[in-house]
């Protein structure tokens, strides 16, 4: 038995499932491999993908910095193996410098550096091999650092990072999604051929695994602020001196994400829309249509908080020629975002979180990311 797939064999002939029609061997066939291919590849897409302007992702500090942090989805609790990838360059004359992954799950953590010498546009990778804890997991934190030299500084234009798909032939046994008490089951494709039986098991597997694969989360909007920035060599206010570091009134219908809703999912009943958001204090907000509040307990505790969306149908919005129900989700034009994100009119003291006591930084958002499935 091989839970193998091919993607040039995983397309069904819809026709073929008409009632009184002769079923075919290709059907149960291509299904199996088409459910082995989902699980194995499906969303093994990038949870982030972020670009900075030149010389806002910059630091000159000789010891491990934390720049930003973001939420991003897990694939599934199989897919152990997320690869890290980072254009940048440094400046000055030594150019031994390291960027540091740091991806929490639960209360575990797993660390991948790179080390960064390009003077010019220059690219790196690594990767973190999982060994996921015990218990229910669909996303991790993960916080991103610098490390300089003391005669270079470093600087970052972009980040990307993935989930690698399992090879072919999944290996054999019952696979997790998120949840350790419900199971994929990876179909052997040799059972599936011609001469084979057609069990009421296959039928049975097939639709409690499409179920389990459904809940599925990919990264829609993936973002973070800027912080700890700084500059010897790039001090001026149009240079290291401006990272964006809150949500601002210049985000609204600029940082937005086009969830799709697929047919039934108005019955799905597991997480099927969340917005993470990281913030400083307390902030209210209205986010694709719908009025939020964290509530911390000081307004110098920082924290992620996660909220489950709903989608007005009523609201539909067809993207383009797809003529697909997508919609627009983002930080909308309301008064109460106008009031309370940061503006020239509610400015904030200091630049940098953590928050210290009386510098003004409460009440900001400085990370966000929305999963859809």
């Amino acid at each position: 038995m091989s839970n193998s797939y091919n993607v040039n064999s995983i397309l069904c002939d819809p026709a073929s499932t008409v009632a009184g029609r002769k079923v075919t061997f290709e059907t149960p066939e291509r299904m199996s491999n088409a459910l082995n291919y989902a699980f194995a590849a499906g969303n093994c897409e990038n949870v982030l993908s972020h670009a900075f302007a030149d010389r806002v992702f910059i630091t000159d500090q000789i010891t491990y910095t934390e720049m930003a942090e973001y939420r991003i989805p897990l694939v599934s609790l199989e897919h152990d193996e997320i690869e890290f990838i980072v254009n940048y360059r440094t400046h000055g004359s030594v150019t031994n410098c390291n960027l540091r992954f740091t991806l929490t799950i639960g209360a575990t953590s797993f660390t991948s550096i790179l080390s960064l010498s390009a003077t010019t546009n220059g690219f790196a990778n690594n990767d973190i091999t999982i060994t996921y804890p015990s218990g229910n997991y669909y996303y991790g934190t993960l916080k991103v650092e610098l490390q300089a030299n003391s005669a270079s500084e470093i600087e970052i234009f972009s980040i990307m990072a993935y989930f690698k798909p399992l090879n072919s032939p999944i290996a054999a046994g019952r696979k997790t999604q998120y949840n350790t008490s419900t199971y994929i089951t990876p179909f052997g494709t040799t059972r599936t051929t011609a001469q084979n039986a057609f069990t009421s098991r296959f039928a049975h597997n097939m639709i409690d695994s499409i179920k389990e694969i459904r809940k599925r989360l990919k990264s829609l909007i993936t973002w973070s602020g800027v912080y700890n920035t700084s500059s010897t060599l790039y001090p001026n206010a149009d240079e290291a001196a401006t990272s964006v570091i809150y949500i601002g009134v210049g985000h609204m219908n600029i940082l937005n994400a086009f969830p799709l809703l697929p047919s039934g999912f108005e019955n799905l009943d597991f997480n099927k829309l969340e917005l993470h958001v990281r913030a400083i204090g307390d902030v209210d907000f209205t986010f694709f249509g719908q009025s939020l509040s964290i509530n911390q307990a000081t307004s110098t505790s920082i924290g992620w908080y996660t909220f489950d969306l709903e989608i007005d149908n009523a609201e539909l919005l067809q993207m383009c020629d797809t003529r697909l129900p997508y919609y627009n989700a983002t930080f909308d034009q309301v008064e109460e975002n106008r009031d309370n994100l940061i503006s020239l009119s509610n400015a904030r003291a200091n630049r940098y979180p953590p928050a210290l006591s009386g510098q003004g930084t409460d009440g900001t958002i400085i990370g966000l990311s929305l999963f859809g499935v």
